[in-house]
C-alpha cells in the first residue's frame, strides 16, 4: 500500500505513452469521466475534487458518469481519447486491475491506453455476518464454513469487484468451499445478507457501517493491515489468524495514453493539492480511508503490484460460480 503523503511539486519519472511538452496550461474545461453511476464512492470523490482542482487548473472540471460493464465503459472511453490532456478518468481496482486478467475482449490495456496521475484514497472491506449469528470472531466462522462439508454461497456486488477478490482470498486461506452469488451492486448483496441467504460478506466499510451500528450486522474483522478509524474496536483479519492479509478498494485519477508529460504534473498538482485541503481530506476521510496522494510512477507501481496480485489470487479460484 502506498503510504499517504503529499506532494506539491516534483519531477515527473519517465511513463510509457507520455509525450514530452514545455509547458502546458488547459485551454477548455475539463471532462472527469466516472465509469459509474452516480452516488457512488468514485462519483463522490470526483464531484468533491472538481471544485478545487478547477479552481488550481483555471478551467471547470466537468464530472461525466458513464457506467456500464463493472466501470470497463467508462474506462475505455477514456482510453480512446488518446493525446486528449482534457480529459481526466477516475479509476479504480476492478477496471485497471481485474479486468484485464478476466475479460479477453476488454478493448483497452490499462497498462498501455491509461496513464496513472496519482492514486487518491484506498477503503477497508469488512468482514460481516448477520446480528442473529453465532459467531463473533473469524476463526468460529470458519470453523462452521468447514462443517458444511459442502458448498456454500457468499453474495458480491459483481464480478471484478474486490468484494469478490478480498472473499475468494479468505476462501482460499481459510480452507473451506464456496462460491459467490453475483448481484447488480452492494446494497442487494447486504440485504441478502440481512435476509439470511448467506453466512457471511466481505463489504465495503461505509456501506455496512450503518447496519452494524444499527444491529442488524456484526463486523468480525476488517480486511486493512491496520485498524479503520471508523471502526477502532473490530480486529483486522491479521489479527484474527490471518497474517498479511489485505484487501480493498482503492481509486485514482489517469490521463489517456499520449498526454504531454507537462500536462499530467500540472494535474498531478492540483489533484494533490486539493486532497491536502481540509475539507476534502475530512469528507474523505468519512469514506473509509485517508487521502493518498502519489506521484505517476508510485501509482503505475501500484496498478502494477495490485494486478500481479490478483492475477494469483484469480489463478487459484475455484471454477464454479453461481450467478443471480
Amino acid at each position: 500500500m502506498i503510504a499517504r503523503r503529499f506532494l506539491l511539486g516534483g519531477a515527473a519519472l519517465a511513463l510509457p505513452g507520455i509525450a514530452r511538452a514545455q509547458s502546458w496550461v488547459p485551454q477548455r474545461p475539463i471532462r472527469m469521466i466516472v465509469p459509474f453511476a452516480p452516488a457512488g464512492i468514485l462519483d463522490q470523490l470526483a464531484r468533491l475534487l472538481a471544485e478545487p482542482m478547477g479552481q488550481r487548473l483555471g478551467q471547470p472540471i466537468v464530472v461525466e458518469n458513464r457506467p456500464g460493464a463493472g466501470g470497463n465503459v467508462g474506462t475505455a472511453l477514456a482510453a480512446r481519447a488518446r493525446g486528449d490532456a482534457h480529459v481526466i478518468l477516475v479509476g479504480s481496482t476492478g477496471p485497471l486491475a481485474v479486468s484485464p486478467i478476466t475479460e479477453a475482449q476488454l478493448g483497452y490495456d490499462p497498462q498501455a491506453d491509461l496513464i496513472p496521475i496519482t492514486l487518491l484514497n484506498s477503503t477497508p472491506l469488512v468482514l460481516v455476518v448477520r446480528a442473529q449469528s453465532p459467531h463473533r470472531d473469524v476463526a468460529g466462522l470458519v470453523a462452521a464454513l468447514k462443517a458444511e462439508g459442502r458448498e456454500v454461497l457468499y453474495p458480491t456486488p459483481g464480478v471484478g469487484s474486490p468484494q469478490l477478490l478480498a472473499q475468494e482470498a479468505f476462501r482460499q486461506a481459510a480452507g473451506f468451499i464456496a462460491a459467490p452469488v453475483h448481484y447488480p451492486g452492494s446494497a442487494p448483496a447486504i440485504m441478502g445478507l440481512i435476509a439470511g441467504e448467506f453466512p457471511f460478506t466481505i463489504e465495503n466499510l461505509v456501506l455496512v457501517a450503518p447496519h452494524v451500528s444499527g444491529g442488524t450486522l456484526r463486523a468480525l474483522a476488517v480486511t486493512s493491515l491496520t485498524r479503520a478509524q471508523m471502526m477502532p474496536t473490530v480486529p483486522t483479519m491479521a489479527e484474527q489468524g490471518f497474517p498479511g492479509f489485505s484487501a480493498g478498494g482503492w481509486y485514482g485519477l489517469l490521463s489517456p495514453a499520449g498526454v504531454p508529460e507537462e500536462a499530467v504534473m500540472v494535474i498531478n498538482r492540483a489533484a494533490v493539492a486539493a486532497l491536502a485541503e481540509p475539507n476534502v481530506a475530512t469528507r474523505i476521510s468519512a469514506m473509509g480511508g485517508p487521502p493518498i496522494g502519489s506521484t505517476p510512477a508510485e501509482f503505475q507501481a501500484h496498478i502494477r503490484a495490485e494486478t500481479e496480485r490478483w492475477r494469483g489470487v484469480l489463478a487459484r479460484a475455484a471454477p464454479a460460480a453461481a450467478t443471480r
